[in-house]
């Protein structure tokens, strides 16, 4: 319950502070979590040391803390935003793939990571008009998650829990609608007692690494249109939904062989926006193991 309360404060508090003190508060709060979690700080100096060559590894750690606070912010002020004033602080780049993939009416897996705000580019979707889902992590209190999930249906974005949803995003996309995915962070692989099977290996940054199966599956079953999007944080803390070219699925009559095959291109393109915006990549988990 403490933590629910806390939530219902920091909206209000997003929502009725002017921005300077808003992101002061979430520095302040995000510089007490980098040093205090330990493990996660370890994670994201481990996991920058393999996409960055960054001298100051510690500090860059810091500023994804700082990122992540912000984050956190933006996301308590999206109740804020409406189908008139998201242009104040969201520019759209190359929309234009994102409209002719729609026009084909063949369902869009938005494919993007945990960099920059990756909850802002489906809302802005939903806003715009365009029918949007989003595969989400359950959170573990249920009035936290009840919480989130508010947050999010308040724009017309439609959640999906990751796993038990996973026939109603089928159906969604072969309706031709919008399903927003991550395609960085393996559940699976990164929770202890899970067998790394759960994630595709691919290459990473020069290394093995293993990431979701989940974009390429459902691009498998479905045929939808893979399309990457990655919402950016900039200087004065607006932001850029940059959108990128259809991926070129490469089909094959074999399941397994077509998931990796197009996971590694998944994996190409994220990796151009973390090596861009290494500092705004949020994964407080080990990426690679060795």
């Amino acid at each position: 319950m403490l933590q629910y309360l806390l939530y219902l404060i920091a909206r209000f508090l997003a929502a009725s502070l002017p921005g300077f003190i808003k992101y002061w508060i979430a520095l302040r709060v995000s510089d007490l979590y980098f040093l205090f979690n330990r493990k996660g700080k370890q994670a994201v100096i481990h996991n920058l040391r393999n996409v960055t060559s960054n001298r100051d590894i510690f500090k860059s750690a810091r500023e994804v803390f700082h990122n992540f606070g912000k984050y956190l912010a933006d996301f308590l002020f999206i109740a804020q935003l409406n189908r008139y004033n998201w242009r104040k602080w969201v520019k759209l780049v190359n929309s234009e793939y994102f409209e002719s993939a729609y026009r084909e009416k063949k369902g869009i897996i938005a494919l993007t990571a945990h960099i920059g705000n990756w909850e802002l580019g489906g809302v802005i979707l939903s806003l715009i008009g365009y029918p949007t889902s989003a595969m989400v992590l359950p959170q573990r209190n249920k009035s936290v998650n009840n919480f989130f999930l508010t947050q999010r249906q308040s724009k017309g974005l439609n959640p999906l829990p990751v796993g038990p949803q996973i026939r109603e995003s089928f159906r969604r996309l072969k309706k031709g609608e919008v399903l927003a995915i991550l395609g960085d962070r393996n559940i699976g692989t990164l929770r202890a007692g899970r067998d790394k099977s759960s994630g595709v290996e691919v290459d990473f940054f020069g290394k093995k690494a293993y990431l979701p199966r989940g974009p390429a599956v459902l691009a498998y079953w479905t045929e939808a249109i893979i399309l990457p999007g990655f919402t950016i944080r900039g200087k004065d803390n607006k932001y850029t939904l940059y959108f990128e070219q259809s991926v070129k699925v490469e089909r094959c009559k074999n399941k397994e062989e077509f998931i990796r095959i197009n996971t590694q291109k998944i994996a190409q393109i994220i990796e151009k926006y973390i090596s861009l915006y290494p500092e705004q990549w949020c994964v407080f988990e080990e990426i690679w193991r060795s």
